[in-house]
């Protein structure tokens, strides 16, 4: 006799996915493993057998968020790794991304617990923006930029994607044009000022 499915569809990721939501909106402090599993339609105890306790699923929120965002960074950029248009590739990624996925950015930036260290070249502590880093600085060696720059060309860049990301994603911020021209009309500046 074969076992019936424990519940419809995945539900460690609808769990996840949940979550996120509920986080988004409610924020940290009443969330609970109580209150996924409410809002999943399963009982208080379903979510314990994939996640020991609410820091778990926390994890694995940041996990599964983190996980999707780096493999599109990383498709935008294969086999051009070493091009000159790597970095402008990975940008647009980084806001398609956030254009498909914008309850992500409000978790993985404000509840997941992730830490960004700009001042620290070695530090691979979140793995998109060291994939970010890590292009950027090829672009600036292979462009003669002097390594005493690197950094602030750096900060300049990244503020620019992820403002983007980050206005797109707030809903008080109302903009009827295309999110991804604002990126392309500033790179085809950025070209022209080179020029």
């Amino acid at each position: 006799m074969r076992e019936k499915p424990y519940h419809h569809g995945n539900l460690r990721k609808q769990l996840i996915e949940s979550g996120i939501s509920l986080i988004n909106d409610e924020g940290i402090k009443s969330f609970s493993l109580r209150r996924v599993a409410a809002q999943c339609n399963v009982s208080h105890t379903a979510p314990y057998s994939h996640f020991k306790n609410v820091d778990e699923l926390i994890a694995a929120m940041g996990e599964h968020v983190t996980a999707q965002f780096m493999e599109r960074l990383r498709i935008s950029i294969m086999g051009k790794e070493d091009s000159s248009e790597a970095i402008s590739l990975l940008g647009q990624a980084y806001i398609d991304f956030f254009i498909e996925n914008p309850q992500y950015f409000q978790f993985l930036f404000y509840h997941s617990g992730i830490t960004i260290d700009l001042d620290n070249y070695n530090s691979d502590n979140y793995p998109p923006f060291a994939l970010f880093r890590t292009t950027a600085y090829h672009m600036f060696r292979s462009t003669g930029l002097p390594e005493a720059s690197y950094s602030h060309q750096l900060l300049a860049l990244w503020s620019m994607v992820h403002g983007i990301a980050s206005l797109l994603t707030n809903n008080g911020v109302r903009y009827s044009g295309n999110w991804r021209d604002s990126f392309s009309i500033i790179t085809v500046l950025d070209k022209e000022d080179d020029k």
